[in-house]
């Protein structure tokens, strides 16, 4: 059965990224989002990534913003329609970074 996405408070989300040290929390304004950034050892390596990534966001259908340049990747992440972070969210970023994971 699938869970609800809940909107989630800064508490729950710190203590999840606890986990995730590449993954940082930002408040500006109104709006709480997550973040990445990464340097890959080659453009190969962070399409990979970026594969993995839209693998999952398919199977969650769930999107993250993206920015890659060459082997750098930065990726922006909250439930637009809460306009919050869920969840939804978090989800996202655990079978991202689920072990194994090649990447890091």
């Amino acid at each position: 059965m699938k869970q609800t996405n809940q909107i989630l408070n800064e508490e729950s989300i710190l203590t999840f990224l606890k986990a995730f040290p590449q993954w940082n929390y930002t408040k500006e304004k109104t709006l709480g989002y997550l973040s990445f950034e990464h340097s890959f050892v080659s453009f190969k390596s962070a399409f990979l990534f970026l594969t993995k990534l839209a693998f999952v966001s398919e199977s969650l259908d769930h999107h993250a913003e993206i920015w890659n340049v060459y082997n750098k990747v930065r990726l922006k992440l909250y439930t637009h329609e809460s306009n919050a972070i869920t969840t939804k969210d978090l989800e996202l970023i655990q079978m991202l970074m689920e072990e194994p994971n090649e990447f890091f």
